[in-house]
This record gives structure tokens, sequence and C-alpha cells, in this order.
């Protein structure tokens, strides 16, 4: 039987999602409590790989077990064995054709920025101590908006087949003095949220004057600016038809 849920987990002290060797990752605690609870190995596959320091409000994942389960009990149990900074919801048996990351319609990030100091908020957001220019950064974004290949935000060794993203929003907007970046898409290649930031910021404070749409015409990596720090960026929601 198949089930999906969802996560949501602080990435600070993770080396990502994915499982390697040389650091703790969301993948290997949630494999490691599920496999108590369901007395079994299995394997938790993933909407999306985030990186190192990046968190997740509602990532969407999946796994496979034979064993006869309750969803609500299990959940509770899950929980309990994981480490406080993530945690599961919405466990439910899904036909298996689903899959957590290929049945994704869209993914929505969203970036937080902070232009001052901001104690209470530290590994949560992007503190900026140089003066900025929102409106520019706000029109950039926009530009952002459509089917675009994004080589220009694609780090090295991504592995994906192609760049081609379809981003169906891309919005800056101001809650107290957070600055929020949402960017939603069908698709992302590696490091594209945190490098269109990086390149948004340094086109605000005029280090670049290029304008979006010849960087992305570009399709050239050197033309990207500063990629932002993991810290600031949450993966907001993962969407899917007929899935909560």
């Amino acid at each position: 039987m198949r089930y999906f849920f969802r996560v949501e987990y602080d990435g600070t002290r993770y080396g990502g999602w994915q499982l390697q060797n040389n650091a703790p990752t969301i993948q290997e605690a949630l494999e490691s409590a599920f496999r108590i609870v369901l007395r079994a190995n299995c394997r938790v596959v993933g909407a999306g790989r985030t990186d190192a320091g990046v968190h997740a409000r509602n990532q969407g994942a999946h796994l496979d077990t034979d064993a006869v389960i309750s969803p609500a009990a299990a959940e509770i149990s899950v929980n309990a064995l994981l480490p406080a900074d993530i945690a599961i919801y919405h466990l439910q048996p899904v036909e298996e054709p689903f899959h957590a990351r290929y049945s994704a319609v869209s993914r929505r990030y969203r970036y937080f920025l902070c232009p001052r100091k901001r104690p209470l908020l530290f590994k949560r957001v992007w503190m900026l101590f140089y003066p900025v220019d929102w409106h520019k950064v706000e029109s950039s974004a926009l530009a952002l908006c459509g089917d675009h290949d994004f080589t220009t935000f694609c780090a090295s060794g991504s592995g994906a087949r192609h760049a081609r993203c379809r981003v169906t929003q891309a919005t800056l907007t101001t809650e107290n003095d957070l600055k929020i970046f949402t960017i939603e898409a069908n698709r992302f290649v590696y490091t594209m949220v945190r490098s269109i930031m990086g390149t948004l910021i340094d086109i605000g404070r005029g280090r670049i004057t290029d304008s979006m749409q010849d960087l992305l015409a570009a399709k050239d990596r050197r033309r990207a600016g500063t990629t932002a720090p993991a810290c600031g960026l949450v993966l907001d929601n993962v969407f899917y038809e007929g899935v909560d």
C-alpha cells in the first residue's frame, strides 16, 4: 500500500533532504522513524530535494509498505520518534500510480528577507545590512513569470535534462518589516530559487545592471548574481490534484 503525507521541518541542522554519508538528513530521520513504527525497512520519496539549511512547511512525500496500519495512529507514533524539528501530518492512503515527486502539479517557495538585524529570526531570514531598491527587485521579479530557460540560474552538477520551467507566480510582498519573495512553478532546477533571489538583490543594490529578461536570454551562469543563503528559503507548498 502506498501512503502519502506532508512534512514540515527546520532544515538548519540537516544536510538537506536526501540521504548522504557525511551529514544527518530529513529522509534519514523519516525512514528511521517509520522503520520502527512499521517494523520493516521502507524508502521515503519526497517531492523535492531541499538543500542543506533549507526549510519546508508543506513538503510532500510517500512510502510503500505491506504493513496494515491505522494512518492516524501511525502518524502519532512517527511524530513521537522524530526529532523536534521534523513533523509529519495528513498521512493517508493513495492509489499506487500516485507519486510524491512526479504527480506534483506545481511547487511554491517563499524566501524571507529582513533589512535589519533580527536575532529572533536567526537562521530563518537573510538579514541585509545595505540599501536595496525594492521597487527594482519587485519589477525584476515580475519578468520571471512565463515559460523560460533558467540555465542562468542553475548551478553546475544539477543533472537535470533541461532548465526550462514555467513560472506562474513571482512576487515580492511586505509583512511588518519582512520582505517575502514568493515563486511558484511547475518545476525548479538546482539552486534556482536561491540564485534568482541573490540576483534580484544584486539588481536592487545596483551591482547588476542587466535586465532580468537579458539575464534569462543569456543562458550563462556567470551572469547570475550572488547565491542567497539557504536559511531564508522555505518550500512552502507542493500542489497535487485530488490530494490535500
